[in-house]
């Protein structure tokens, strides 16, 4: 019989030197990939946090931009549909300036209120029809503070105004506020209005304000 024989190349020199350098590249490959995944699951959660604010960003801007046009669009001769739009973007001390403290149904309460809160709605409806009808048009807005996880923000919104009585001329007037929101459930409301300069709710028999105009 013949024998076998194996052909085997020459051997590296300090082979098990190499052995051990292949096996150190493979542990640093291995930490490479776990310390790129930390990596990975930090800035992701970074960037969700990101994505959070921004868009509590967005809704809160959006949100007082609609509360100031709520408030700032009024037509005397649709009163209700002023109530509701104020209803639905308002809260707290905002909504108790605008809209009083009387509840819907409890009319005589609401009577007996009228002319002492002080609320919008009340001087409108002691004006009557002949008041001023007031429009707004966006003029331009920016969140000043964002606290997504309190639910809380603040917005500076401007807008530009139009007072308008029949046989006058218009009078247009820019108009700032800075809008304190607060998040109920999903949506974000008006709970304090300051006006940078404050809106005259005036009757026909008053001059319309002309300070802060265009």
């Amino acid at each position: 019989m013949t024998g076998t024989s194996t052909i085997t190349g020459p051997e590296t020199p300090d082979s098990s030197g190499s052995t051990t350098s292949r096996v150190g590249l493979l542990a640093l490959s291995v930490v490479a990939v776990i310390a790129a995944l930390v990596c990975v699951a930090v800035f992701g959660v970074q960037a969700m946090g990101a994505y959070a604010t921004k868009d509590a960003r967005d809704e809160a801007t959006q949100a007082a931009e609609q509360a100031v046009l709520n408030i700032t669009t009024i037509d005397p001769a649709n009163i209700d549909d002023f109530r509701q739009r104020a209803e639905g973007s308002l809260t707290g001390k905002a909504k108790q300036e605008v809209l009083g403290d009387a509840t819907d149904g409890d009319e005589k309460a609401g009577d007996e209120k009228a002319g002492e809160t002080g609320n919008v709605l009340d001087v409108l409806a002691e004006a009557g029809e002949n008041t001023a009808k007031l429009s707004a048009r966006l003029l331009r807005s920016a969140p000043s503070e964002v606290d997504d996880e309190g639910g809380k923000a603040k917005v500076l919104v401007y807008v530009l105004t139009t007072l308008q009585r029949a046989g006058e001329p218009n009078v247009d007037q820019t108009r700032g506020f800075q809008v304190s929101m607060t998040r109920e459930g999903d949506t974000w409301k008006a709970e304090n209005v300051a006006g940078l300069e404050g809106i005259e709710y005036a009757d026909a028999g008053q001059a319309p304000a002309t300070g802060g105009g265009n």
